[in-house]
């Protein structure tokens, strides 16, 4: 049986008091004349969307808001009165029992998964008083219990093979026979063949509204089951407003390209109405932002629990003598009963959300003792820079109004104008990295628009036609992007000769590890060959960072999506491109863990010309170090490998012992042993001192490598 609640609330935003709104789960399709028109909607990007609602109070009956069976958590905690003339008095809600918690008071199974069996039914009218029909006869009695088994619950032997009838009698149990026990009103036991039940009426009328109960939070659980908030108050307008979960809406885009050059960028949000309730002359508004929104359980009662207190002594809730004796007694002992309701309790919920977004560059070499990273003492460039817009975000949202109001029956989609401007935008031709190959064609997108453009599809129309597609992310005014959208067959590039040189500037010792400050200098002869009887502009995606500088290009951008530079070229019609020498001089930092330090790597360094002669003079003393603890390393690894050998000879010599028995002192074997015993310890103890020396090398090693002074950051 349903509940109905009641409380009160006071609202920042308008001057009326506020106290009751009542909820009838039912939502009868004659209360829906009094439900408010649906005025405003706001659709997020976090799938929900704010309904506001405006209208007329006052009238008998007052008026209503449909809500959504599984959106009344979302509404009772986003509620918000905006009227300013008419007046709330009160809120009050028909109580929601969970559905683990209605079926476990009407005495059914608790978990919503378990299906609901006749015989579970009985089980739950077990001390009710029922009119039972079967077999073409009719009692009435309060039931004792249900004996039996049915067929899907048989009980099975110990090996695992289903029971026999016999087994089944032995245990008190008749396999697929189940019997009802009724105690009669005139103290008689009848049994009644479950098999032939027809009906069960259950007299206790409130028994019967708890079964009811548990079927209403079951229809509860589907989140469009439409129900109807009333709202009792004073005559006047009024606005309310909540939030519902709702599909996400998304946007897909048009960029066509005339043959000037020319593009104008059509914008459309795809949006569903799936609720019950026809949308008509709705204002709508579309939000390209992420506000935080959770879910919280609101609607159905909650119980905290109590700590339990019991008598020190251990008291048994069955009386010693209910069914027994005390001589059967004898060496028996009553266990505690525990009632379960599955999984009713205390119900938690948690969520969270997080974003975040970064660009960056860096390679590696095998191992895990080699680090590299763009340098932030070597500056070279910025070319990130080229790829910074001017647009500035004076909110934390952008909503986009839809230009008329909407008209969408319940059940339907619609894709909605999002917008239609003219922006800047260029074919190009784009190939990934100084690799041969065929070209991909592309579009430079240039936001120009005064908003932030959202997520979504975008399709390319040029000269006539369709041109490709791609995925647009999303764009900040002022912010570009490079979008690949087709094959470009009649374009190849040729790479005639790659070559790369590092040139060291500045040594560091930081944290265990010398960090090489250096610039690498890439050179790339290429050319193009242009089968097609149109200009391209060739995009070439360098491999490398933002701390770059690019020499021998057209031009030069960035690509904030890939984090990489760009190399531009102007390439004429039908046209064999003479070869070009393209420099990439790039900044970056190379660091090596103390340990992956080797020889010829110090003895680079102390020849490099590059390098400072502060610098040259410390990585030549670190050599003559790293030399001794080489020596020391080898030497340590040579006595490994002895005392290997000793311990694999002492080992086939013991095998040989036993093999041969007890032979005494005069067995050579045993002699052998010996001095092969002595032998391995004579190694280690030696092993020993070379580690020791060793230690003392790298210690030396390290300390002269420690007085490398770390350099600051570039100068601007």
């Amino acid at each position: 049986m349903l509940h109905r609640f009641a409380f009160a609330f006071a609202s920042a935003f308008a001057s009326v008091s506020l106290s009751s709104l009542v909820l009838c789960a039912c939502g009868h399709a004659q209360r829906d004349a009094r439900a408010l028109p649906l005025d405003r909607l706001r659709l997020y990007e976090t799938g929900v969307g704010y309904f506001e609602r405006a209208g007329e109070l006052g009238g008998p009956r007052g008026a209503a808001v449909p809500v959504p069976s599984g959106h009344l958590d979302d509404a009772l905690e986003s509620l918000v009165v905006l009227g300013k003339d008419g007046t709330v008095e009160s809120i009050a809600f028909d109580s929601r029992e969970s559905p683990a918690v209605a079926r476990a008071r009407a005495g059914l199974p608790a978990e919503t998964n378990t299906a609901v069996r006749l015989h579970d039914v009985l089980l739950g009218l077990r001390g009710h008083d029922v009119v039972v029909r079967g077999g073409g006869k009719r009692f009435r009695g309060r039931i004792v219990d249900v004996i039996g088994v049915p067929d899907h619950d048989a009980v099975a032997t110990e090996d695992g093979e289903p029971s026999t009838t016999a087994d089944a009698e032995q245990a008190g149990t008749t396999v697929g026979k189940t019997f009802l026990l009724l105690l009669t009103r005139s103290g008689r036991f009848r049994r009644v063949d479950v098999a032939t039940v027809g009906d069960v009426q259950p007299v206790d009328p409130q028994l019967r509204a708890r079964f009811g109960s548990a079927l209403d939070a079951t229809v509860a659980l589907r989140s469009n089951a439409r129900g109807l908030l009333d709202i009792d108050g004073g005559g006047g307008p009024v606005r309310i407003g909540y939030l519902a979960e709702t599909p996400v809406w998304r946007a897909s885009y048009r960029l066509v390209v005339d043959e000037h050059g020319a593009a104008a960028l059509q914008g459309w949000a795809l949006i569903h109405n799936d609720t019950e309730e026809d949308w008509k002359n709705v204002a709508l508004e579309l939000v390209n932002g992420r506000p935080d929104s959770f879910l919280f359980p609101m609607a159905a009662p909650r119980y905290d629990r109590r700590e339990l207190v019991v008598p020190e002594r251990e008291l048994s809730s069955v009386p010693q003598l209910l069914s027994t004796t005390p001589d059967a007694m004898w060496g028996d002992f009553v266990d505690d009963g525990t009632i379960a309701l599955g999984n009713i309790g205390t119900i938690g919920h948690g969520g969270g959300r997080g974003s975040g977004a970064g660009y960056g560059s860096g390679s590696s070499s095998t191992g895990s003792r080699l680090r590299t990273s763009s340098s932030g003492l070597v500056e070279i460039g910025h070319l990130a820079a080229l790829a910074a817009g001017d647009g500035k975000e004076s909110r934390t949202v952008f909503a986009y109004a839809a230009a008329a109001h909407l008209d969408l029956a319940a059940g339907r989609s619609a894709m909605v104008p999002l917008l239609d401007a003219p922006i800047q935008a260029a074919m190009i031709t784009w190939i990934d990295g100084f690799t041969a190959g065929t070209a991909r064609h592309g579009i430079r997108v240039d936001n120009t628009t005064a908003q932030t453009l959202p997520e979504g599809t975008v399709a390319v129309y040029e000269g006539g036609g369709f041109a490709g597609e791609a995925m647009l992310p999303r764009l900040k005014p002022s912010e570009r992007r490079f979008l690949e959208i087709g094959d470009d067959p009649d374009l190849e590039l040729e790479i005639a000769s790659t070559e790369q040189r590092d040139e060291p500037q500045l040594l560091a010792f930081e944290r265990d590890a010398l960090v090489e400050h250096l610039v690498r200098i890439t050179s790339v002869e290429l050319s193009w060959r242009n089968r097609s009887g149109q200009a391209r502009s060739l995009h070439v995606l360098v491999p490398a960072g933002s701390n770059t500088e690019v020499q021998g290009a057209d031009r030069v951008d960035f690509d904030l999506d890939r984090g990489k530079p760009l190399a531009i070229f102007a390439v004429a019609p039908a046209s064999e491109g003479k070869p070009r020498r393209v420099v990439v001089r790039e900044g970056i930092s190379r660091a090596v863990a103390f340990d992956g330090i080797d020889v010829a790597a110090l003895e680079r360094l102390a020849l490099a010309t590059t390098l400072p002669a502060a610098a040259r003079k410390v990585a030549d003393e670190a050599l003559t170090r790293r030399r001794a603890q080489a020596e020391s390393e080898a030497e340590f690894a040579a006595l490994d490998t002895e005392i290997a050998t000793a311990t694999a000879d002492i080992e086939r010599l013991r095998g040989h012992l036993r093999a041969m028995g007890d032979g005494g002192e005069k067995n050579p074997l045993v002699a052998r042993l010996l001095a092969g015993e002595d032998e391995l310890t004579r190694l280690r103890v030696e092993q020993d001192a070379v580690q020791l020396e060793l230690g003392r090398r790298k210690a030396a090693t390290r300390a002269v490598l420690e007085t490398l002074v770390s350099p600051g950051p570039a100068a601007d």
